[in-house]
């Protein structure tokens, strides 16, 4: 009897969306109510894969899986970067699937892929080669073993990519159907595939030039359905999906492998990494469907049949690559009439700037990098770590000698000029509608940023030859016409200095607590000197303030004034750092003014001392910007809210009657019953979490105020409110695993989860459930079986199961 293996890909992928000057994410307003669609995404789908639910029909919880431990998957190396520092909990995740998987199948789970997601036919051989063993470094230092498959970039696919490939000892890819072009059996003739017409269900050698690769082909249908039909409605319609993938006709093996974008299981279709999860819990019951993975598939059914694809192909674009540098007619997104005729301009600009960039680099290495693109491909040693530790010991071995701190900081400029001149072709910047794009003007600010560094190191400014060719792409407004104004508008104001980010920090201490010694971003930080004073109605603020890069080592020595004239009216100034005399002069001219001194004189005193480049709010970065904002703002909504309070308790007797009577409590009473009974319970919960009240009288006064919020029909803003309970139900729960008064902890968690339900609020859950399952299943649980009931009762998990997992014998 044949045998049926089936293979479920993930291909898990977010473009890097960091500022390429901080290397930190800015806010994303339309992620809201997240900070970033990284973070939205790892919410609805990277971390829920790794910690699925299978629920019961009440939907209570019956268990919690990891379902990475049973998919194939590739995780883009940029994304585990990301993941690593935010979400490290579901980055553990992806790797212990991995070392499980290696353990239980003689194989691991997860492919390697590309650095970051450049369409890698379209890339220059040096570029191409570059992308893949970053993306092979990567995976070394993550998995902490050799790749045996790797994921292409939207399939993209050509001779040249496939021979890179076996060169750097990878055994196979995933391609889609639709790239096949003939296929034949061993010793027989070639047999027309295209249009997917052939048999997907079996391994395939395709020549790679002088190596040979081998590549698997996914179903297409199957995967379609996944993605943009209703296959992932529920757990029965997936396995019944995936069974219709063999066929009893056939007369081998059958390999059914099915891919699809990761983000499809969560976050494109909501509940898919339940229905996911569900659906290989079935699988695991039903005889004969074995779940592999593709090095595991590759020792039952070795490829023997042979294929030819189609040169330039992919996945997500019926022309080939045409998505990528043309006006193909594939997009996503915008307006009826809109054209991507930008892409074309777009590809020939960046492809002009890095020919730029690669002959700078290789003239400024001279003398300095003996194999400067051999260093270039060892780079991604230095990146797998945020803090960049090793760079001075990377440059030091690459140089072969000891180097001076100003060739230090001259070797890394270098590198992250390419580095950005890398990432300025991720393929997000071409696949969408419109050269405005959030995507493509990502594209352009790394473009943006390796300008600067060419400026920096070489003294050449290709911006306006750059800005040029950009005039070339027409974008959809009409308001921004075409690249250049795109880049002028949306990109140039984020280039920002080293200077500039000193103002940023010196700005910032002026308004709220800073410590003396830290990091702003990927920058090393130290104030010393803090010096504050009021100047009738200024505040003055001095300081000395050092930086360190830790991308490229370069160093700012600096003191700061920052002026605050009030409200959002902000003035800095930075000039470089001379000795405590300048402070003592500084101090004596700015700070020890006499009443007589007029404002013009302290201005003028300000230019003498500082006088550079004046920086302001609008030169704080995004998240700052808006944190000094709501700082700022404090004041003014309190005096508000004061003010509603009064008009509130004056008027709260004739609310009630009015409700009392059944008749309409006008607008602008019911606008202060909203404030200040919002006001008050954010006062509660907030106190509760710091411990100001006790739980019992919290709770007390939060169900009066409720009651009276619906006596009166006030409308209660519980945003605030819920992230402050989620607090108190995390502290709850590390208090209650960690062993601390456990009892006590359980009745309090109760309480706060029995009150969370009468205030209407809809809390994350998500994270307490994962750690009470696995407490639960540990010896740490000496609660009585009713408060484990009561835990099951309250965390939605069914009771029976928790209760049997905290090794309790089931009721009689």
């Amino acid at each position: 009897m044949s045998r049926r293996l089936l293979c479920l890909h993930g291909h898990f992928y977010q473009p890097p969306r960091e500022n390429p000057w901080i290397e930190a994410i800015e806010v994303q307003d339309s992620a809201d109510p997240f900070h970033d669609w990284n973070e939205r995404i790892a919410v609805e789908c990277y971390a829920p894969n790794g910690a699925a639910r299978l629920k019961d029909g009440r939907g209570r919880i019956l268990d919690i899986v990891d379902s990475y431990l049973h998919l194939s998957f590739n995780f883009g190396p940029t994304l585990l970067a990301w993941l690593e520092r935010h979400r490290p909990d579901a980055y553990a995740r992806v790797l212990e699937a991995d070392a499980r998987s290696l353990e239980l199948r003689g194989h691991g789970n997860a492919l390697a892929q590309g650095y970051n997601h450049a369409i890698l036919p379209l890339a220059s051989p040096r570029d191409r080669l570059t992308q893949i063993r970053w993306g092979l470094l990567d995976f070394r230092r993550r998995f902490h073993r050799e790749p045996e498959g790797f994921w292409l970039p939207e399939t993209a696919a050509d001779t040249a990519t496939l021979e890179a490939l076996a060169g750097e000892g990878i055994r196979f890819t995933i391609l889609s159907p639709y790239q096949a072009v003939r296929v034949r059996p061993p010793g027989g003739e070639w047999v027309d595939a295209t249009g997917a017409r052939f048999d997907p269900t079996r391994p395939y050698r395709v020549r790679a030039g002088s190596r040979e690769l081998t590549v698997f082909f996914y179903d297409g249908h199957i995967a379609r359905d996944l993605a943009f039909g209703d296959a992932l409605g529920s757990a029965v319609a997936l396995l019944d999906r995936l069974e219709g993938g063999f066929d009893p006709g056939r007369d081998h093996d059958e390999l059914l492998t099915v891919a699809v974008d990761g983000e499809t299981l969560g976050h494109h279709k909501k509940g898919g990494d339940e229905v996911l999860a569900g659906a290989l819990r079935e699988l695991a019951r039903r005889p004969g469907v074995e779940l592999v993975n593709l090095g595991q598939a590759l020792d039952r059914i070795p490829a023997e049949w042979e294929a030819e694809i189609a040169e330039g192909s992919s996945w997500s674009c019926a022309h080939g690559v045409e998505r990528w540098r043309s006006d193909c007619g594939c997009s996503a997104g915008g307006a009826e009439g809109w054209s991507q005729a930008w892409r074309a301009p777009l590809r020939a600009a960046l492809e002009g700037l890095r020919g730029a960039l690669d002959g700078i680099y290789e003239r400024e290495a001279a003398g300095l990098l003996p194999d400067p693109w051999r260093t270039r491909d060892r780079y991604a040693e230095v990146l797998v770590d945020p803090a960049r530790r090793d760079a001075p010991d990377f440059v030091r071995r690459e140089a072969g000698r000891a180097v001076s701190p100003e060739e230090l900081v001259r070797a890394l400029r270098l590198l992250e000029l390419q580095r950005q001149g890398q990432l300025m072709f991720t393929s997000c910047g071409w696949f969408f509608s419109e050269l405005s794009g959030i995507e493509t003007v990502q594209v352009l600010r790394y473009a943006a940023r390796a300008v600067q560094l060419a400026r920096e190191v070489a003294g050449v400014d290709l911006q306006p030859g750059l800005e040029r060719a950009l005039a070339a792409a027409p974008s959809n407004d009409p308001a921004l016409a075409n690249g250049r104004e795109v880049f002028r508008r949306l990109v140039e104001p984020s280039v920002v200095s080293l200077e500039g980010v000193g103002a940023h920090l010196a700005i910032a201490a002026s308004v709220r607590p800073v410590p003396d010694a830290g990091w702003a971003f990927c920058y090393a930080y130290r104030v010393e000197g803090r010096r504050a004073a009021a100047a009738g109605p200024v505040a003055v603020a001095l300081c000395r303030l050092q930086l360190e890069s830790a991308l490229t080592r370069e160093t700012l020595d600096a003191v700061a004034c920052v002026l605050h004239f009030g409200a959002a009216d902000f003035r800095c100034g930075l000039a470089p750092y001379r000795g405590p005399e300048q402070l003592a002069e500084l101090e004596e001219a700015l700070l020890a003014r006499s009443p007589a001194q007029s404002l013009a004189q302290l201005l003028r005193a300000v230019d003498r001392f500082f006088p550079g480049r004046d920086y302001g709010l609008r030169d704080l970065f995004l998240d700052e910007r808006r944190r000094v904002a709501g700082t700022l703002l404090e004041g003014t909504l309190r005096r508000y809210e004061d003010g509603y309070r009064e008009i509130f308790e004056d008027n709260r007797r004739l609310m009630e009657f009015l409700r009392e009577i059944d008749s309409p409590v006008p607008g602008p009473l019911r606008v202060t019953a909203d404030v200040t009974l919002t006001a008050r319970v954010l006062r509660v919960t907030g106190a509760a979490r710091t411990g100001e009240v006790d739980l019992a009288a919290a709770e007390a006064e939060l169900s009066a105020t409720v009651d009276l919020a619906r006596r009166l029909g006030a409308h209660l803003h519980l945003d605030a409110v819920r992230r402050d309970v989620e607090q108190l139900v995390e502290e709850r729960v590390s208090a209650l695993v960690a062993g601390q008064s456990p009892a006590a902890r359980a009745a309090e968690l109760t309480g706060i989860l029995s009150l969370a339900e009468r205030l209407g609020l809809r809390l994350d859950l998500w994270n307490a459930q994962n750690r009470i399952w696995a407490w639960a299943g540990s010896a740490m649980v000496t609660l009585d079986r009713e408060a484990v009931a009561e835990l099951a009762r309250r965390l939605w998990f069914d009771e029976g199961t928790l209760l049997a997992r905290a090794g309790f014998a089931p009721a009689a």
